[in-house]
């Protein structure tokens, strides 16, 4: 770490939610007015949306991450091609890693930059490191959001130490003008928290608990 360039962020905002299946109260439709927007909607978009709104985010640059991406939308293709069915069209143009944040910047018609990152069990750690790069070149405040949805059929047979099959996290983070009562992030244990998750869902959790300024290593 000491080679590496120390960026000191502020927390704005912050919000997590996770359900064990099914997250049941995100509050799409006061969300999300336009039907036509609401019903195509994945999983992943509806979270983080909901992560969004509790930030009081309605515009600017966003670091969007998921390991997993759209699994739902994924499997709908895959058994269409199985079964030789018509594949949709909403699950193709759902099918994508950037489907979330997309549909965020056509609810606020936000057309600043969305930054989309995959890294495996890495992911939301990449994802805070690409937001405070963000916000020291840009000196805006970001959108850091991610997001996993692993209920899909038979998720049972492959999942042994997940407890929670969705969950969203999310920071609005900004560039601080100093150190003072800054923390380093330290990883917080949650039981049923996918690795891919624990680093934003530990700064939330210490945002929480009353600290506003993080150290994020470039």
């Amino acid at each position: 770490m000491q080679n590496r360039k120390k960026v000191v962020l502020n927390i704005v905002a912050s919000s997590k939610i996770a359900a064990p299946i099914k997250i049941e109260d995100l509050q799409e439709k006061r969300i999300v007015p336009k039907m036509m927007i609401r019903r195509r909607l994945t999983r992943n978009a509806k979270i983080m949306l909901y992560i969004a709104d509790q930030c009081e985010f309605k515009g600017g640059k966003i670091v969007y991450g998921s390991a997993f991406g759209e699994l739902q939308a994924t499997v709908g293709i895959t058994d269409a091609i199985v079964n030789a069915t018509q594949i949709s069209p909403t699950l193709f143009q759902n099918s994508v890693y950037n489907s979330a944040p997309s549909y965020f910047s056509l609810l606020y018609g936000d057309r600043d930059e969305i930054i989309t990152l995959s890294s495996g069990m890495q992911t939301s750690r990449d994802v805070l490191r690409s937001s405070a790069l963000q916000a020291l070149v840009s000196g805006e405040e970001i959108l850091c959001v991610a997001t996993e949805c692993l209920d899909i059929p038979h998720i049972d047979e492959v999942n042994s130490c997940q407890s929670y099959l969705e969950m969203g996290a999310g920071v609005v983070l900004s560039l601080a003008e100093d150190s003072l009562d800054a923390q380093e992030i330290a990883l917080i244990e949650e039981d049923g928290i996918i690795d891919s998750m624990k680093d934003l869902w530990s700064v939330v959790t210490m945002a929480e608990k009353g600290i506003k300024k993080v150290f994020v290593y470039l």
